[in-house]
């Protein structure tokens, strides 16, 4: 069995959570890490960091872990060179259709396959949704999250200038509004008021109500459970109704890196173009295991 030979493209928590995943795939490898020049050396790493993926020679394939405002263009760049590539870049609806439109084109035009959306939500959640729905196809859904961490919020907070590392936290009672939570672990030459000013007017945070303060150390509040709970309920009458739920706590840095990670399995079965996870036959996310998995979950 030839093992796919993957590069990763960030090293933030999603990198780190990617480079575990590979390592723990006997049917995986990993070519190396591309990471920002100014980046700080990771000795843990034990592997190949380089400031170009041109760098690490013939990948099959490229894990985009950048900051969400990054993916379009770092994807696109990929893509241009003839490499498969999958995101998991946390947009939804209209934004969702629009970026996927713009990197089928591109991949289209490279002769490439790209797998867009392939994270933690969307991406696996996004599976659970959609089977739930073609169980009560006339019903309405409820998601309910309880405290965790953001993974794309996390990453674009420890992006503000003067920020060490960031945590960024949500909770969003039942019936209530979102609040967010992040803290930050600042640089020593940092100004904490200009640091909380650039968090809470970046468009990502607008929406929600934005408490930021900082810590001493950022690794000593690290919480990696995050509480989800899904819930689809049939519509009064339906033949067949029925309720469905989901209760799940996980990391959603780890889930969205075993995400990723099944969709570049499938890469190797698919057409040119961006496709989301909706678009693959399930099977191709086991890659060359695809007949042992139909065997043991059928």
């Amino acid at each position: 069995m030839k093992k796919m030979r993957l590069a990763i493209i960030g090293l933030g928590s999603l990198g780190r959570q990617c480079v575990q995943s590979i390592r723990s795939d006997p049917r995986a490898e990993l070519a190396g890490v591309v990471r920002r020049p100014e980046s700080a050396p990771a000795a843990w790493l034990k592997a190949l960091a380089v400031t170009h993926v041109s760098e690490l020679g013939a990948v099959d394939a490229a894990l985009v872990c950048v900051p969400a405002d990054a993916v379009p263009g770092t994807a696109a760049a990929l893509l241009q060179g003839r490499i498969p590539v999958v995101e998991c870049a946390r947009l939804h609806g209209e934004a969702f259709t629009q970026h996927k439109a713009d990197l089928h084109r591109v991949a289209l035009h490279h002769k490439v396959p790209a797998v867009v959306g392939a994270g933690c939500d969307p991406g696996a959640l996004s599976l659970f949704r959609s089977q739930f729905a073609l169980l009560a196809p006339h019903g309405h859904t409820e998601t309910r999250l309880h405290t965790g961490s953001s993974l794309h919020h996390t990453l674009a907070a420890s992006g503000v200038p003067g920020v060490k590392k960031a945590l960024a936290t949500e909770l969003q009672p039942r019936g209530g509004v979102l609040q967010r939570y992040v803290y930050v672990e600042l640089e020593p030459s940092a100004d904490a008021a200009a640091v909380e000013a650039a968090l809470v007017s970046d468009p990502l945070f607008l929406d929600e109500e934005t408490l930021v303060f900082a810590v001493p150390s950022i690794d000593a509040l690290q919480q990696p459970n995050r509480g989800l709970v899904l819930e689809r309920h049939a519509a009064a009458g339906e033949a067949g109704s029925g309720d469905f739920l989901l209760e799940a706590r996980y990391d959603e840095a780890g889930l969205a890196a075993r995400m990723m990670l099944a969709a570049a399995r499938a890469l190797p079965f698919l057409a040119a173009g961006a496709h989301t996870l909706l678009d693959l036959p399930p099977g191709a996310l086991w890659g060359d295991s695809w007949r042992a998995a139909e065997k043991e979950w059928m």
